[in-house]
């Protein structure tokens, strides 16, 4: 049951959630550090709680709050918005504390500051409000914002993302692949190589065989485009292979094929994330150490849009369709 007290909304803190708090905070060896992770692990859960009531994804694994190494070492409260690649820091307060402390370790890379009042029991919370931009180590209550001004950040961060990368970055139109219309990147996979990469020719067609083994219909359509990402010097060079075909009068079936090209393995950890028009992730693929491809399968319909993100530690490539 969720409360409107005054100005401020109160959630009930679910079992699960204090019993996740519990379990973080059992696996710190000091009494101190544990009872900072409970509290800063419940703010980030009952943050979460809120966002999802609002239709805002979140990614937990991604924040450096659900690790515990991090947890011991910094006093952390992150959750990360799907989408936008983009965190928020989740800070509490317990009852009759006139001000938040927030560490400076967090003052950098957060798109804002929410403040969570909890009640003795922890049975339930109060978000107080938010702030875009902290410069101090405490913020007075008087300078938080509305709560549901968040939502509205959120928003306005989201439409900027989609703007400035509409800018700058192609739209791939899967139906007019229907129609022998391809975007010059996209290549047919035995052309993806020029001749500076002819020693990886054979991982081209070990790719096509494979394709071919797993082809579904004559009428699949099928391109590619080659990018490097990583940390390392060689970057590793890694093709992206998208296959449609159509399904019914206004679908289309389509797969997305993440393979290596200049090793054997894709990188351990490396994502495959599809992400729908508003910028959720719907479908994620991640790589072990003995994966040498990923497939992602899902169909759509004729006008709608997606996008799709490879990543691998801080190191991403996006590509924005439209079916």
């Amino acid at each position: 049951m969720i409360n409107i007290e005054e100005e401020f909304l109160s959630l009930p803190i679910s079992i699960e959630a204090r019993n996740i708090a519990r379990t973080f905070a059992s696996q710190q060896p000091f009494s101190e550090v544990a009872e900072r992770v409970k509290h800063n692990t419940l703010a980030v859960l009952v943050t979460r709680c809120y966002l999802e009531m609002m239709g805002i994804a979140t990614n937990l694994e991604t924040s450096d709050s659900w690790n515990p190494i991090v947890q011991m070492c910094a006093d952390v409260a992150d959750l990360e918005i799907a989408g936008l690649d983009k965190k928020l820091e989740c800070r509490s307060l317990q009852l009759g504390e006139s001000t938040c402390y927030v560490p400076p370790e967090v003052w950098e890379d957060r798109l804002g500051y929410v403040v969570v009042r909890f009640e003795e029991n922890l049975r339930s919370a109060t978000l107080l409000g938010f702030v875009s931009k902290v410069s101090t180590e405490f913020i007075a209550l008087n300078r938080l914002e509305p709560i549901e001004n968040l939502c509205v950040a959120i928003a306005a961060l989201r439409e900027s993302n989609q703007q400035n990368s509409g800018s700058t970055e192609a739209i791939v139109s899967l139906s007019n692949w229907l129609k022998n219309l391809f975007e010059s990147r996209w290549q047919e996979i035995e052309n993806l190589l020029d001749s500076k990469q002819s020693q990886y020719a054979y991982r081209t067609k070990e790719i096509s065989k494979s394709l071919l083994n797993n082809l579904a219909n004559s009428q699949e359509i099928r391109r590619g485009i080659l990018f490097e990402l990583g940390v390392t010097t060689p970057k590793c060079l890694l093709a992206l292979i998208t296959t449609i075909s159509p399904k019914g009068q206004n679908e289309i079936d389509i797969r997305l094929s993440l393979y290596p090209i200049s090793e054997a393995f894709l990188p351990e950890l490396i994502e495959l994330v599809v992400l729908d028009d508003a910028g959720n992730e719907f479908l994620k693929g991640q790589a072990r150490s003995i994966d040498n491809y990923i497939n992602i399968q899902f169909s759509g319909r004729i006008g709608e849009r997606f996008s799709v993100r490879v990543s691998l530690d801080d190191n991403s490539l996006t590509e924005n369709f439209t079916i």
